[in-house]
């Protein structure tokens, strides 16, 4: 009886550690792909990291183009302020010119007259809020009966289903 003891209490302790086998394996699986997680955000958030980078500095590079040509340098200022000492008393000239031009213009009229041609589904609609039967619609519309009753199917509001 002993050595049956024995024996039952060797096989429970191998069953025993053969469950802790397990559960260890299962333990480094889970711990293994929540380090590959942490890594997977981790590479995820350089790259965010570096790609703000990138548009922040192209900003830079954005900002200090648009600076260079807004503000031109002092032999560029001169130079301008001759032309334009020259060019103000052309382009006073030219100013009462377009003004004299634009005050003798005038609109002209629209000779087209916009017509208003309603769609078939408003048509059919309307014509069904006067009344009319589906088969009335489809005569007065040259359409098939199928066709306005599909089409008064697709428009019906769902119901709700409990």
């Amino acid at each position: 009886m002993t050595v049956f003891l024995l024996i039952f209490s060797f096989i429970i302790d191998g069953v025993l550690l053969f469950a802790l086998f397990i559960m260890m394996k299962k333990v480094r699986k889970t711990e293994e792909l929540e380090l590959r997680q942490k890594q997977v955000a981790s590479e995820i958030e350089d790259l965010f990291t570096s790609y703000l980078m990138e548009i922040k500095e192209e900003n830079k590079r954005m900002e200090s183009l648009v600076r260079k040509r807004s503000a031109p340098s002092d032999s560029q200022n001169t130079q301008m302020e001759n032309r334009n000492d020259r060019v103000n008393s052309h382009s006073e000239k030219k100013v009462i010119a377009d003004k004299e031009a634009s005050s003798s213009y005038t609109l002209p009229e629209l000779n087209e007259k916009e017509s208003y041609q309603p769609s078939f589904h408003s048509q059919v609609f309307e014509l069904k809020e006067k009344g009319y039967s589906i088969e009335e619609i489809a005569r007065k519309l040259d359409k098939g009966k199928t066709e306005i009753e599909l089409l008064f199917k697709f428009h019906q509001k769902p119901t709700k289903k409990t």
